[in-house]
């Protein structure tokens, strides 16, 4: 009953954190001037996927579960996909990706190809095909290489859009001009982390939940403790639909993503008995595919809205993106 009332406790405080984050990221956006996108796609995308860091390079190190740390990474994708789904539903009148920049396509595509990348690496594995750079995998450093430049790509194309925007139509006045820059940023630092800090503290709850239900390892990693580290994604991304911050939501699910295969890398350096990629589970692959064709999903229904007219308060890319969550896991937890 006592690690029931901490679970609520931690939720409760992440609820109130990130609320806080949502409104603290907007004025960090201002102040920068680089805007909500690329601030929720790096900035706020990299603040709530630092818990799945702690607790994966925990698993890997401590506890020499690297399935657990893949399952809890892959797991997050597809959690963080689905939150797209339900923020349609809560969204309002307009489709949630109607709302949203067809811009955000950019970074959705970068993910997908790092799932590639990622779904690759397993593949060559259990062909026996064993790419290494010492003890690293050398799929984990095209991660982490591709991330540094996908985040390269996305700060470049958000700075010519702000000037293409500033070009074309008239600045909107500023909201926080009664914010000191210092302040903002100093706001934004000790919330990041508090996030963090219940992060971990939640993921690590999660895990203690999933080991009293007795369930199986990789089912544990991509369901509790995916749901556990995603919760601060889907508590900021809530915060800015009621902000009407739509692009700030979206591109922070679609960042986050991005991080945690960034992270999936880091897990293999952290991992210095060998090549992480030999121990993961085979039903890693299937999820990372199932991620793969819900980040397809979310870039077609991003574009296709961004020139669609008809309203109808449930899409048909939100409920295809719970289905392809529901049903995933379904199989998941079967193997």
């Amino acid at each position: 009953m006592f690690l029931f009332i901490q679970v609520l406790v931690c939720v409760l405080l992440v609820i109130a954190v990130g609320m806080r984050l949502s409104q603290s990221a907007d004025v960090v956006a201002e102040k920068t001037g680089l805007g909500r996108t690329w601030v929720g796609s790096l900035l706020l995308a990299g603040v709530t996927s630092l818990p799945e860091l702690a607790t994966g390079v925990s698993a890997v190190t401590v506890l020499d579960a690297p399935d657990l740390a893949v399952g809890g990474i892959l797991g997050s994708c597809m959690f963080n996909l689905m939150i797209l789904g339900i923020l349609d539903l809560v969204s309002g009148r307009e489709p949630l990706l109607k709302r949203a920049p067809v811009g955000l396509g950019l970074s959705a595509s970068l993910g997908c190809a790092m799932l590639g990348l990622t779904a690759a690496g397993m593949l060559l594995t259990k062909k026996g095909i064993h790419l290494a750079l010492g003890w690293v995998g050398i799929p984990s450093l095209l991660l982490i290489l591709l991330y540094v430049v996908s985040a390269r790509i996305m700060t470049q194309f958000e700075i010519r859009r702000m000037a293409a925007a500033i070009l074309e139509v008239e600045p909107e006045a500023a909201q926080y001009q009664h914010i000191k820059r210092r302040r903002a940023y100093l706001n934004f630092t000790l919330l990041a982390v508090a996030t963090v800090l219940l992060g971990v503290w939640l993921a690590y709850l999660g895990d203690e939940v999933a080991r009293t239900t007795g369930l199986g390892k990789s089912f544990i990693g991509s369901l509790l403790l995916a749901a556990a580290t995603s919760l601060p994604e889907v508590v900021v991304s809530l915060e800015a639909i009621r902000m009407n911050a739509v692009e700030m939501a979206v591109s922070n699910i679609f960042g986050s993503n991005l991080w945690n295969l960034a992270i999936l890398g880091i897990y293999d350096v952290a991992y210095l008995k060998g090549d992480l990629w030999l121990p993961i589970s085979d039903v890693h692959l299937f999820t990372a595919i199932i991620s793969m064709i819900m980040t397809s999903v979310a870039i077609v229904g991003l574009i296709y809205h961004a020139v669609s007219r008809s309203r109808m308060y449930v899409t048909w890319d939100g409920l295809t993106l719970i289905a392809l969550y529901i049903g995933g896991m379904y199989i998941i937890y079967r193997n």
